[in-house]
């Protein structure tokens, strides 16, 4: 049985108070399991349920009665083949931070979030942004691929359709598979994003990025070169030092080709 967690965790790890938590419940939008005496605990899938009533909120400017219209056909159609890989991103977290002699205060106060923010994401793998993953990489001398993908590296020349390794989710609607592994001077991979689906801020790192659309639409702000909206076929250079942010739009998923050098990200 998966662990379930209380409102006090889910508001600590999403940012969200605990109150528009009850209220979002009066309105349908999140359906905790009750314990006899009546507490509320939600699942790990409230987490990124959470996130994408954010998203659709402050991004979309959707009512409450449009975001659980546009969050239950979101979840209807895509929940069937969310096989993803089980997250061991916290685990991680707790192994690097504990190896370097870190306490969560430190780490917290490097990355700019609370302590419990980043002790809840320890413990459930949920409710980081990808601009925080990127924080937490950075503080731990690592890349977000090396945080949340196994320590095995295999080099191998040639991925067929289907093959390469899949990275564990930086988030509910974000798939990511490498075309490439080994001792690289690229990131090379393909992303996958639902309808919706995001960074969730701005973020920043060393090197160049390559973003080329292979199907859907993708829109992305770089500091610097403005806001672009990308369809199929269209591509995107920058230096990733450039703070950047994107989304997928539409509804239907965006499949990208995604190269970064070196492999920072």
């Amino acid at each position: 049985m998966s662990k379930q967690y209380k409102v006090s965790e889910l508001s600590a790890a999403t940012g969200v108070p605990s109150a528009t938590l009850r209220l979002w419940e009066q309105h349908g939008l999140l359906v905790p399991a009750r314990t006899p005496s009546g507490y509320r605990l939600y699942s790990e899938s409230d987490f990124a349920r959470v996130h994408q009533i954010v998203r659709l909120r402050s991004v979309q400017g959707l009512n409450l009665a449009a975001i659980k219209t546009s969050l239950d056909a979101l979840i209807g159609e895509h929940e069937a083949t969310a096989d993803e890989p089980a997250s061991r991103l916290g685990q991680e977290i707790r192994r690097l931070r504990t190896q370097r002699k870190m306490t969560i205060s430190a780490l917290a106060s490097k990355v700019s979030v609370s302590a419990s923010v980043l002790s809840t994401l320890e413990r459930t793998s949920r409710g980081a942004s990808v601009p925080l993953l990127r924080a937490i990489a950075e503080a731990l001398g690592v890349t977000v691929t090396q945080l949340t993908a196994s320590p095995v590296e295999i080099v191998k020349a040639v991925v067929r359709s289907g093959e390469g390794r899949q990275l564990p989710s930086l988030g509910r609607g974000i798939q990511i598979r490498e075309l490439a592994s080994g001792p690289r001077m690229m990131d090379c991979q393909e992303w996958t994003l639902v309808p919706g689906a995001g960074s969730e801020g701005f973020y920043r790192h060393e090197g160049e990025e390559f973003i080329r659309v292979l199907e859907g639409t993708f829109e992305i702000e770089v500091e610097g070169l403005g806001l672009a909206v990308l369809q199929q076929n269209d591509s995107i250079y920058f230096e990733s030092h450039r703070a950047h942010s994107w989304q997928s739009l539409g509804d239907r998923p965006c499949r990208l080709l995604w190269v970064n050098t070196p492999p920072t990200f």
